[in-house]
């Protein structure tokens, strides 16, 4: 039986414009067929475990990669992170933490956490439009999954 992917990438952006260029870069190069934008952390935390808490739960069906922006609203990046790579469920999920600045601190914090990369945004919107598809290329094309 063939299960359907939920979506192959949860993108976590709050700025609008940062996500607006996201989603136009994957679209162009044609990846992710199904993307889902939330903005806020308190949404991911109820899109993710509201599916891997159910009884028929399949890993197959999680997203296939969460780029995570970690200066959100309510709910911070790094505390998404937490909570997913805390969930034997949801650990497996690869998480690229996307940030505007290289602290040291906050670098080390993420991978001690479990997240898969740590990426500095690029302050011109086209080429971070770019490295989004870039990562989404690399996930879901290259790297060999493990389920």
């Amino acid at each position: 039986m063939i299960v359907e992917k939920i979506v192959d990438v949860l993108l976590v952006e709050d700025s609008a414009e940062d996500a607006d260029l996201a989603l136009a870069a994957l679209k162009s190069r044609k990846l992710g067929g199904k993307v889902v934008h939330l903005a806020d952390g308190d949404e991911v935390i109820d899109f993710v475990f509201a599916s891997s808490m159910s009884a028929n739960w399949n890993a197959e069906r999680a997203p296939r990669v969460i780029i995570l922006d970690l200066k959100l609203g309510r709910l911070g990046g790094m505390d998404v992170l937490k909570q997913l790579k805390s969930e034997d469920r949801t650990r497996p999920i690869p998480v690229v933490v996307l940030t505007g600045s290289a602290q040291e601190g906050e670098m080390q914090e993420c991978y001690r956490l479990g997240v898969n990369s740590y990426v500095v945004k690029p302050t011109d919107g086209k080429l971070y439009g770019q490295m989004v598809a870039d990562i989404a290329h690399y996930w879901l094309n290259v790297n060999e999954a493990f389920h």
